[in-house]
């Protein structure tokens, strides 16, 4: 295992799956996370560059669960308002004694300051449209934990795929995994890199998609992302797209309702799936916690 994370691809299938069995290991009787003062030595810095709730709190809450010192960058009140660059502005505060970095980036910079700074670790928090390594980790979690396996399921995804780290980001995970039926679908002008794609398998109805499907994971329409030229119709979306209850049952009678949050709630998820009993999406909030204890344990050790 690499000492940084940065692409789900820099992980083999054996680690993806002793991180996900470690991650376990954290779980109290209770549901929630235990609190091990294991690295009391260590600091960790949030970087983040975009607006995030579930990735930077789970993180700084991992941290402090795992006995860490913690702190969250102010990028708003910080010298880059100054004109000090990103590589200037990261040295500058692995020099006052930073063990590690998560750092969630709209540009693909993890890489390049890997490179130029060998002696400090660095976690993927959400880089571009390309990767979310953690996230895809929670997923997976979610997923073993209701299917018992990664293997022989039918994952249907639907939603924003032009966009989604989220979607890029599981796609190459769960290719490490068996005799699984990947179906994406969504709206043409919002998967238009997804459509003639020989790799991947896209239906544009969304009801033929979710024919038989064991999980089912919605995406956010990503309203910053998306170019002023595109415009989407909400109601016509709705209609066209939405996961609700009724086409749940589409489904298989065992299938799950994912979405790695935020929800536009009653855009791409009906309220009332929202709180059923096949929705997985509150697990997926908490499972977060446990999986980047088990990434933060693994790469800090």
């Amino acid at each position: 295992m690499n000492k940084n994370l940065i692409n789900i691809s820099e992980l083999s299938k054996n680690d993806i799956d002793e991180l996900i069995a470690f991650a376990e290991q954290f779980f109290d009787g209770d549901g929630g996370c235990k609190r091990e003062n294991i690295f009391p030595d260590k600091t960790i810095a949030n970087v983040f560059f975009e607006p995030s709730t579930r990735t930077k709190l789970s993180f700084e809450i991992a941290a402090k669960n795992l006995g860490c010192q913690t702190i969250n960058f102010d990028i708003k009140n910080s010298s880059m308002k100054k004109g000090e660059s990103v590589f200037e502005t990261i040295d500058t505060v692995s020099l006052m004694g930073v063990d590690m970095f998560i750092i969630r980036s709209s540009e693909p910079i993890l890489a390049e300051l890997a490179n130029m700074m060998p002696g400090v670790k660095f976690i993927n928090a959400g880089e571009g449209t390309e990767s979310h390594p953690t996230q895809t980790l929670t997923d997976f979690l979610t997923i073993k934990q209701t299917k018992d396996t990664l293997n022989n399921l039918k994952i249907v995804i639907v939603g924003d795929l032009d966009h989604s780290r989220v979607a890029r980001s599981f796609l190459n995970g769960i290719s490490n995994y068996e005799e699984n039926e990947i179906v994406l679908t969504g709206h043409p002008d919002l998967c238009s890199n997804f459509i003639n794609n020989d790799k991947y398998h896209y239906v544009e109805n969304l009801d033929d998609a979710l024919k038989d499907a064991d999980i089912v994971m919605a995406l956010r329409i990503q309203h910053e992302r998306i170019q002023s030229s595109t415009e989407i119709d909400i109601d016509e979306y709705k209609a066209l797209y939405q996961v609700n209850s009724e086409r749940m049952e589409l489904a298989k009678g065992d299938a799950i309702l994912m979405h790695p949050g935020p929800v536009n709630m009653d855009i791409e998820v009906s309220e009332s799936l929202y709180h059923s009993d096949k929705s997985v999406i509150r697990d997926q909030v908490s499972n977060g916690v446990a999986i980047r204890m088990a990434v933060l344990s693994r790469f800090l050790s």
